[in-house]
């Protein structure tokens, strides 16, 4: 996959655009990707996502809160080997703030993408 259609495949929506459902965001080749390249892919997604929550125009407290368990969450899937109880935790402390700062991430999409990526069903 191509650099710009890679950034393209994990465009995250600017703060003005309307929430969405955003399951067009993760396309199949994404969720249905090998392990290793399934990381690589939650990885990209989540850290163009770090940079989405920081340029949030409102500084609220979820929104501080969901940026560095982002970046956590990052960090922690560059780390080899890779600890899938780990990231699932970190995951699921994150879900729910990030459903108040951006309710237009396509959450489904994206946990099975990160189940796949850590190697549970």
């Amino acid at each position: 996959m191509s650099r710009a259609s890679n950034q393209e495949a994990f465009a995250v929506p600017d703060n003005s655009a309307p929430a969405t459902s955003g399951a067009s965001r993760l396309d199949a080749a994404t969720t249905y990707a090998p392990q290793e390249e399934a990381r690589d892919q939650v990885r990209a997604y989540l850290a163009q996502l770090v940079d989405v929550i920081a340029q949030h125009p409102e500084p609220v407290m979820a929104r501080d809160e969901a940026h560095w368990r982002l970046v956590e969450l990052v960090d922690e899937l560059s780390r080899d080997p890779l600890s899938p109880r780990r990231v699932q935790s970190r995951w699921l402390r994150l879900v729910p703030l990030l459903r108040e700062v951006r309710p237009d991430i396509p959450f489904p999409a994206l946990t099975d993408l990160l189940n796949r990526a850590v190697g549970t069903p």
